[in-house]
């Protein structure tokens, strides 16, 4: 088996960024052909109105883009297609929304707070008895929720939370 160097390694990922580079942009470009085609073949119909195709043939085109916008919101948004590839996108990306995935709340529930538990049983009575008894209670509160809230993110991150709606995945 022949091992790759490093500027193999760097050559492969260039070429790999610039192919999902064109395929996420394929289908935009093929969409507006799609729509200029479409004003293209609709003016013939609309032309014995005596509107100059200069106007009519980019309002058409525009129309038409609205239109498919809209058919597209409310496939992507109210039938929830492609829910399963956004759900993803929102666990696999940490700046996206702060949900805590069942893999962390896993490792929340049976090795942190255990660990922590553990740790307020050994420490003697006191300030920092305390402060750790309110801190297990706001990671159950946030395994409970499903979620760390706005208000519990710390402040210097706070830029970094970007979503307006706080929610279980």
């Amino acid at each position: 088996m022949k091992k790759r160097n490093a500027k193999d390694e760097k050559f492969r990922r260039f070429i790999n960024l610039q192919y999902v580079k064109i395929k996420r942009t394929a289908a935009v470009g093929s969409l507006i052909m799609l729509i200029l085609n479409l004003s293209f073949t609709i003016y013939p119909f609309i032309s014995h109105r005596g509107i100059h195709p200069y106007f009519a043939i980019p309002l058409i085109f525009l129309g038409v883009f609205l239109l498919v916008w809209f058919a597209s919101h409310i496939y992507v948004k109210n039938f929830e297609m492609y829910r399963t590839e956004s759900v993803a996108e929102k666990v696999y990306n940490p700046y996206a929304v702060y949900a805590i995935g069942p893999f962390e709340e896993m490792k929340y529930r049976y090795m942190d707070l255990v660990i922590m538990k553990a740790l307020h049983d050994l420490l003697p009575e006191g300030e920092k008895k305390q402060e750790l008894k309110k801190q297990i209670e706001k990671v159950q509160n946030w395994c409970d929720m499903g979620y760390i809230p706005k208000k519990d993110f710390p402040k210097h991150l706070e830029k970094y939370y970007i979503t307006n709606r706080e929610g279980r995945l």
